[in-house]
């Protein structure tokens, strides 16, 4: 089960990433998905979280090593008692899914692709679902750690 849900969602995520790329969908070129609400677009990342450091080359080799380290940590947390409840479990394996989509992204391109754009002003990012697969993990990590283990 462990693996299928991995697979899945690095696979969405790839097929997605691959299917902009192949269209050419360019930042300048929005596509409206939801009118005024959700945008499709193009960007490619070099550096980490909502682009900060792009503007650092020298550190493309630690954006890669670290991610890989921190998802092997996680996937050695699986099998730890404390994250077997089902809240921790899958926060883990979506953390690890998004990890991998943008590991791969990083490998084989040397940035990751970025397409999906909310049409609001107090979010201006642009992410894809391996971001979306890290944030919804961590915030799922975040309830089994301050509700879940509480009761």
């Amino acid at each position: 089960m462990r693996f299928l849900l991995i697979c899945f969602i690095v696979l969405i995520d790839q097929i997605s990433k691959n299917y902009i790329y192949q269209n050419k969908v360019q930042y300048d070129n929005i596509v409206s998905v939801i009118e005024g609400i959700l945008n499709f677009t193009y960007v490619e990342n070099t550096g980490i979280a909502f682009g900060i450091f792009s503007d650092f080359d020298g550190l493309k080799v630690v954006f890669i090593v670290v991610p890989i380290l921190i998802t092997l940590y996680l996937f050695s947390l699986l099998n730890n008692k404390e994250f077997q409840n089902p809240f921790s479990h899958i926060s883990l394996l979506l953390i690890i899914s998004g990890a991998i989509g943008n590991i791969i992204d990083r490998i084989f391109r040397g940035y990751v692709i970025d397409f999906i754009q909310f049409d609001i002003d107090i979010f201006p990012y642009i992410f894809n679902i391996a971001d979306s697969s890290v944030t919804i993990g961590l915030l799922l990590l975040l309830y089994s750690s301050i509700i879940v283990q509480r009761r």
